[in-house]
Protein backbone atom coordinates (compact mmCIF):
# COMPACT_ATOMS: atom_id res chain seq x y z
CA UNK A 1 0.00 0.00 0.00
CA UNK A 2 2.97 2.33 1.10
CA UNK A 3 5.08 1.79 -2.32
CA UNK A 4 1.93 2.15 -4.69
CA UNK A 5 1.31 5.99 -3.06
CA UNK A 6 4.80 6.15 -2.88
CA UNK A 7 5.60 5.52 -6.94
CA UNK A 8 1.89 7.05 -7.43
CA UNK A 9 3.72 10.53 -6.16
CA UNK A 10 6.95 9.75 -6.80
CA UNK A 11 6.95 11.66 -10.77
CA UNK A 12 5.48 14.55 -8.95
CA UNK A 13 7.63 15.12 -5.76
CA UNK A 14 9.83 17.79 -7.93
CA UNK A 15 7.20 19.52 -8.51
CA UNK A 16 5.40 19.36 -4.76
CA UNK A 17 9.40 19.74 -3.12
CA UNK A 18 10.07 22.96 -4.89
CA UNK A 19 6.46 24.25 -4.04
CA UNK A 20 6.52 23.48 -0.37
CA UNK A 21 9.92 25.15 -0.61
CA UNK A 22 8.31 28.28 -1.38
CA UNK A 23 6.11 28.05 1.39
CA UNK A 24 8.60 27.58 3.12
CA UNK A 25 10.94 30.64 2.12
CA UNK A 26 7.35 33.03 2.46
CA UNK A 27 7.04 31.45 6.74
CA UNK A 28 10.78 32.74 7.28
CA UNK A 29 10.45 36.13 5.45
CA UNK A 30 7.12 36.84 7.44
CA UNK A 31 9.19 36.08 10.55
CA UNK A 32 12.05 37.64 9.94
CA UNK A 33 10.40 40.58 8.95
CA UNK A 34 8.02 40.83 12.12
CA UNK A 35 10.97 43.13 14.01
CA UNK A 36 9.90 46.09 11.26
CA UNK A 37 6.54 46.23 12.53
CA UNK A 38 4.71 43.19 14.34
CA UNK A 39 7.02 43.62 17.82
CA UNK A 40 5.21 45.28 20.05
CA UNK A 41 8.62 47.62 20.23
CA UNK A 42 10.01 47.36 16.39
CA UNK A 43 13.80 46.89 16.11
CA UNK A 44 15.53 50.38 15.58
CA UNK A 45 17.43 50.59 12.49
CA UNK A 46 16.47 46.56 11.79
CA UNK A 47 15.82 47.73 8.23
CA UNK A 48 19.59 48.86 7.43
CA UNK A 49 20.17 45.50 8.14
CA UNK A 50 17.56 43.10 6.13
CA UNK A 51 17.69 44.79 2.85
CA UNK A 52 20.99 44.19 2.24
CA UNK A 53 20.35 40.47 3.29
CA UNK A 54 18.05 40.34 0.97
CA UNK A 55 19.72 42.01 -1.65
CA UNK A 56 22.65 39.73 -1.32
CA UNK A 57 20.02 36.51 -1.16
CA UNK A 58 18.47 37.84 -3.88
CA UNK A 59 21.78 38.58 -5.90
CA UNK A 60 23.28 35.38 -5.47
CA UNK A 61 20.85 33.66 -6.69
CA UNK A 62 19.82 35.80 -9.99
CA UNK A 63 23.49 35.70 -10.96
CA UNK A 64 23.89 31.90 -10.26
CA UNK A 65 20.44 32.00 -12.23
CA UNK A 66 22.18 33.66 -14.93
CA UNK A 67 25.19 31.48 -15.12
CA UNK A 68 23.87 28.18 -14.07
CA UNK A 69 24.69 25.36 -17.27
CA UNK A 70 21.95 23.19 -16.15
CA UNK A 71 18.72 24.58 -17.65
CA UNK A 72 16.62 22.88 -14.81
CA UNK A 73 19.36 23.90 -12.19
CA UNK A 74 19.18 27.66 -13.25
CA UNK A 75 15.24 26.99 -13.37
CA UNK A 76 15.32 26.50 -9.17
CA UNK A 77 18.06 29.65 -8.79
CA UNK A 78 15.62 31.92 -10.28
CA UNK A 79 12.50 30.78 -8.21
CA UNK A 80 14.54 31.10 -5.28
CA UNK A 81 16.03 34.56 -5.84
CA UNK A 82 12.03 35.68 -7.32
CA UNK A 83 11.21 34.24 -3.44
CA UNK A 84 13.81 36.93 -2.31
CA UNK A 85 13.37 39.21 -4.50
CA UNK A 86 9.75 40.30 -3.77
CA UNK A 87 10.06 41.41 -0.11
CA UNK A 88 13.18 43.30 -1.45
CA UNK A 89 11.48 45.19 -3.69
CA UNK A 90 7.97 44.90 -2.82
CA UNK A 91 7.22 44.71 0.82
CA UNK A 92 10.41 46.20 2.42
CA UNK A 93 11.20 49.37 0.86
CA UNK A 94 7.60 50.87 1.02
CA UNK A 95 7.35 49.87 5.13
CA UNK A 96 7.45 53.26 7.26
CA UNK A 97 9.27 52.86 10.31
CA UNK A 98 8.80 55.09 13.81
CA UNK A 99 12.82 55.49 14.56
CA UNK A 100 15.94 54.88 13.14
CA UNK A 101 18.29 56.36 10.24
CA UNK A 102 16.13 55.71 7.44
CA UNK A 103 12.61 55.29 8.03
CA UNK A 104 11.24 54.72 4.66
CA UNK A 105 13.46 53.82 1.74
CA UNK A 106 10.53 54.57 -1.04
CA UNK A 107 6.69 55.79 -0.68
CA UNK A 108 6.01 53.70 -4.00
CA UNK A 109 3.85 51.31 -3.02
CA UNK A 110 3.92 48.98 -5.86
CA UNK A 111 0.95 46.52 -3.84
CA UNK A 112 -1.81 49.27 -4.50
CA UNK A 113 -4.50 48.29 -7.02
CA UNK A 114 -3.65 50.74 -10.00
CA UNK A 115 -0.10 48.51 -10.15
CA UNK A 116 -2.38 45.93 -11.92
CA UNK A 117 -1.16 48.15 -15.26
CA UNK A 118 2.03 47.36 -14.66
CA UNK A 119 1.26 43.37 -13.84
CA UNK A 120 -0.54 43.03 -17.20
CA UNK A 121 2.29 44.78 -19.22
CA UNK A 122 5.23 42.30 -17.28
CA UNK A 123 2.45 39.18 -18.42
CA UNK A 124 2.66 40.67 -21.52
CA UNK A 125 5.88 40.91 -22.11
CA UNK A 126 6.68 37.39 -20.37
CA UNK A 127 5.07 36.04 -22.76
CA UNK A 128 6.74 37.22 -26.04
CA UNK A 129 10.35 37.01 -24.51
CA UNK A 130 9.74 33.49 -23.22
CA UNK A 131 8.35 32.27 -26.66
CA UNK A 132 10.85 34.35 -28.74
CA UNK A 133 13.86 33.15 -26.88
CA UNK A 134 14.96 36.66 -26.19
CA UNK A 135 15.79 35.99 -22.84
CA UNK A 136 17.21 32.73 -21.06
CA UNK A 137 14.96 30.57 -19.58
CA UNK A 138 15.73 30.35 -16.03
CA UNK A 139 15.66 33.87 -16.21
CA UNK A 140 12.09 33.88 -17.09
CA UNK A 141 11.13 31.59 -14.25
CA UNK A 142 12.85 34.49 -12.36
CA UNK A 143 9.85 36.84 -13.83
CA UNK A 144 7.32 34.23 -14.20
CA UNK A 145 7.84 33.52 -10.08
CA UNK A 146 7.83 37.30 -9.39
CA UNK A 147 4.60 38.16 -11.09
CA UNK A 148 2.81 35.27 -10.06
CA UNK A 149 4.12 36.91 -6.20
CA UNK A 150 3.01 40.28 -7.10
CA UNK A 151 -0.49 39.58 -8.95
CA UNK A 152 -1.24 37.15 -5.56
CA UNK A 153 -0.47 39.88 -3.40
CA UNK A 154 -2.10 42.69 -5.57
CA UNK A 155 -5.32 40.80 -4.11
CA UNK A 156 -4.27 40.29 -0.66
CA UNK A 157 -3.56 43.70 -0.20
CA UNK A 158 -6.56 44.70 -1.50
CA UNK A 159 -9.32 43.39 -0.95
CA UNK A 160 -10.38 43.83 2.45
CA UNK A 161 -10.97 47.76 1.67
CA UNK A 162 -12.58 46.33 -1.91
CA UNK A 163 -14.64 44.00 -1.68
CA UNK A 164 -18.12 44.10 0.00
CA UNK A 165 -18.03 42.28 3.39
CA UNK A 166 -20.94 39.64 2.18
CA UNK A 167 -19.30 39.15 -0.97
CA UNK A 168 -16.00 37.90 1.22
CA UNK A 169 -16.54 34.35 2.11
CA UNK A 170 -18.46 34.13 -1.79
CA UNK A 171 -14.99 35.02 -3.82
CA UNK A 172 -12.78 33.47 -1.00
CA UNK A 173 -14.91 29.74 -1.45
CA UNK A 174 -14.74 30.83 -5.39
CA UNK A 175 -11.12 31.40 -5.39
CA UNK A 176 -10.29 27.92 -3.44
CA UNK A 177 -12.07 26.12 -5.96
CA UNK A 178 -11.10 27.52 -8.97
CA UNK A 179 -7.45 27.28 -7.76
CA UNK A 180 -7.71 23.53 -5.78
CA UNK A 181 -8.60 22.48 -9.58
CA UNK A 182 -5.58 24.04 -11.12
CA UNK A 183 -3.66 22.50 -8.29
CA UNK A 184 -4.68 18.83 -9.52
CA UNK A 185 -4.53 20.05 -12.72
CA UNK A 186 -0.31 21.17 -12.51
CA UNK A 187 -0.08 17.72 -10.24
CA UNK A 188 -1.12 15.87 -13.33
CA UNK A 189 0.81 17.78 -15.44
CA UNK A 190 3.84 17.38 -13.43
CA UNK A 191 2.94 13.20 -13.65
CA UNK A 192 2.60 12.83 -16.90
CA UNK A 193 6.04 14.94 -18.22
CA UNK A 194 9.23 13.53 -18.21
CA UNK A 195 10.81 16.89 -18.06
CA UNK A 196 12.89 18.06 -14.86
CA UNK A 197 12.15 21.82 -16.26
CA UNK A 198 8.52 21.50 -16.61
CA UNK A 199 7.96 19.73 -13.51
CA UNK A 200 9.81 22.50 -11.69
CA UNK A 201 7.88 25.39 -13.91
CA UNK A 202 5.35 23.87 -12.11
CA UNK A 203 6.39 23.76 -8.68
CA UNK A 204 6.54 27.46 -9.32
CA UNK A 205 2.93 27.72 -10.22
CA UNK A 206 1.74 25.38 -7.39
CA UNK A 207 3.16 27.36 -5.00
CA UNK A 208 1.01 30.11 -5.69
CA UNK A 209 -1.79 28.01 -6.67
CA UNK A 210 -1.64 26.11 -3.43
CA UNK A 211 -1.43 29.54 -1.46
CA UNK A 212 -4.73 30.89 -3.12
CA UNK A 213 -6.33 27.94 -1.98
CA UNK A 214 -5.20 28.08 1.32
CA UNK A 215 -6.29 32.14 1.57
CA UNK A 216 -9.43 31.45 -0.53
CA UNK A 217 -10.20 28.76 2.36
CA UNK A 218 -8.86 30.88 5.23
CA UNK A 219 -8.33 34.62 5.43
CA UNK A 220 -10.22 36.15 2.59
CA UNK A 221 -13.61 34.98 3.99
CA UNK A 222 -13.28 37.52 6.40
CA UNK A 223 -11.51 41.58 6.19
CA UNK A 224 -8.06 41.09 7.24
CA UNK A 225 -6.88 42.11 11.11
CA UNK A 226 -3.61 42.72 9.65
CA UNK A 227 -4.43 45.16 6.76
CA UNK A 228 -6.16 47.00 9.61
CA UNK A 229 -3.67 47.43 11.57
CA UNK A 230 -0.37 47.84 9.78
CA UNK A 231 -1.16 48.46 6.13
CA UNK A 232 -4.28 50.85 7.05
CA UNK A 233 -2.57 52.06 9.49
CA UNK A 234 -0.27 54.34 7.10
CA UNK A 235 -3.13 55.84 5.14
CA UNK A 236 -3.40 59.04 7.57
CA UNK A 237 0.86 59.38 6.66
CA UNK A 238 0.37 59.26 3.57
CA UNK A 239 -2.58 62.00 3.87
CA UNK A 240 -0.39 64.20 6.03
CA UNK A 241 2.59 63.66 3.28
CA UNK A 242 0.06 64.76 0.96
CA UNK A 243 -1.10 67.78 2.69
CA UNK A 244 2.37 69.36 3.26
CA UNK A 245 3.13 68.94 -0.40
CA UNK A 246 -0.18 70.69 -1.00
CA UNK A 247 0.82 73.35 1.36
CA UNK A 248 4.39 73.43 -0.23
CA UNK A 249 2.57 73.88 -4.06
CA UNK A 250 0.69 77.10 -2.44
CA UNK A 251 3.88 78.18 -1.82
CA UNK A 252 5.36 77.99 -4.57
CA UNK A 253 2.49 79.74 -6.45
CA UNK A 254 2.33 82.54 -4.48
CA UNK A 255 6.19 83.26 -4.83
CA UNK A 256 6.16 82.73 -8.72
CA UNK A 257 3.20 85.16 -9.00
CA UNK A 258 4.89 87.76 -6.57
CA UNK A 259 8.49 87.37 -8.68
CA UNK A 260 6.89 87.72 -12.24
CA UNK A 261 7.14 84.01 -13.27
CA UNK A 262 3.59 83.62 -13.69
CA UNK A 263 0.31 85.05 -13.44
CA UNK A 264 -2.63 83.64 -11.21
CA UNK A 265 -4.55 82.77 -14.78
CA UNK A 266 -1.71 80.64 -15.87
CA UNK A 267 -1.11 78.59 -12.27
CA UNK A 268 -4.87 78.17 -12.00
CA UNK A 269 -6.40 75.14 -12.81
CA UNK A 270 -9.45 75.51 -15.36
CA UNK A 271 -12.44 74.13 -13.73
CA UNK A 272 -14.39 71.30 -15.18
CA UNK A 273 -17.80 71.20 -16.00
CA UNK A 274 -18.83 69.27 -13.31
CA UNK A 275 -16.71 71.81 -10.47
CA UNK A 276 -18.40 74.30 -12.74
CA UNK A 277 -22.41 72.94 -11.75
CA UNK A 278 -21.20 72.68 -8.09
CA UNK A 279 -20.14 76.07 -8.45
CA UNK A 280 -23.74 77.05 -10.13
CA UNK A 281 -25.28 74.98 -7.43
CA UNK A 282 -23.45 76.69 -4.58
CA UNK A 283 -24.76 80.27 -6.01
CA UNK A 284 -28.09 79.10 -6.15
CA UNK A 285 -28.75 77.76 -2.79
CA UNK A 286 -27.10 80.78 -1.38
CA UNK A 287 -29.53 83.00 -2.99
Amino acid sequence: MFSKIKNFFKPMMRTIWVALAGQGIFLVSVITMSPLRMWKEPVVNYNLFYVPILALLAGAFFYRCCTAEKESTGYLYGYFSALFAWPLIGEVPSIPVDKGLITQFSSLNIKLLGGYFYVLAGWVLLKIMWRTGALKKSVCVFFLTFLCVWTFELYMDNYSSRVPIPLMPYIGHAVSIVFAIISLIILRVAKKTSSIEKKTVMGCLLYITFSLVLMGSGQWQTPSKFYIKYEAGHIDHEIQELQEEKAYLEELKRYMIMKGLATRDELEKPATAHEHEHEEKDATEHQ
